[in-house]
């Protein structure tokens, strides 16, 4: 039987859990969106600012900020349908490494020569790949934008076990800073950002039955991805 008091203690928790990500959210959209807010009111009421020398600063501005909220919003999104437990597993068996160097293309961009796949060509995994996709463009997008190149993809299939590691060559993590790197709102390791990433994709390895651990490399930090391979059919 169900002791009232902890369940009510429990719903409360939640309710200051719930209560303190909305305020957090609130706080980490706001910043993009006054700026993409006042450079449209600036156009708006100065529209020859824009064939005017300030013009490119303004749409690169525009542009930037405008970026850096959708990605937030996605990012939020992401995390209420994890929350939710509105994230089918759709698990298939794939080729990992033309599927990984794709989706580094992606997500790097013009910086996708500074990041290394070192996968085996003839290694194949069974997860959904979309899951995978969520990870991995978050942890390589981590190491890019905190850590330093060259940044390093592995991944291998041991004792059932589908592993991958991303990893950068900068200075690592603060030691002060590695037990809450996985929270969320807890900030980037470097100060700059609302420090979600690394909270999203521990979310989607746990929703695979898997979880992410830091730890340092060789050069910098490290972080492996760990799923245990399904049960037989």
């Amino acid at each position: 039987m169900v002791d009232p008091l902890t369940e009510l203690e429990e719903l409360r928790a939640r309710e200051q859990a719930l209560t303190r990500f909305v305020a957090l959210a609130a706080h980490e959209l706001r910043a993009p969106a006054s700026v993409v807010h006042g450079v449209a009111a600036t156009l708006a009421a100065r529209p020859d600012e824009l064939t005017g020398a300030r013009g490119p600063l303004l749409v690169k501005m525009l542009y930037e900020q405008s970026l850096a909220l959708v990605r937030l919003l996605d990012q939020l999104l992401d995390l209420s349908r994890l929350d939710a437990k509105a994230m089918p597993i759709a698990a298939r068996t794939f080729a990992v490494r033309s599927h990984v160097v794709e989706l580094v293309a992606s997500v790097a961009g013009e910086r996708a020569a500074e990041v290394d796949v070192a996968v085996d060509r003839e290694l194949e995994a069974v997860l959904d790949p979309d899951i995978l996709d969520r990870i991995v463009a978050n942890l390589v997008t981590n190491a890019l934008r905190h850590g330093e190149a060259p940044v390093r993809v592995a991944a291998e299939q041991t004792d059932r076990h589908f592993r991958l590691e991303v990893e950068d060559s900068g200075g690592g993590v603060a030691p002060e800073l590695e037990p809450r790197l996985f929270d969320r709102f807890a900030g980037a390791p470097d100060g700059e950002g609302a420090g979600l990433g690394l909270a999203i994709a521990q979310s989607f390895a746990h929703a695979h039955g898997g979880s992410i651990r830091y730890e340092r490399g060789q050069a910098g930090a490290r972080f492996r991805l760990v799923i245990p391979a399904p049960p037989a059919a």
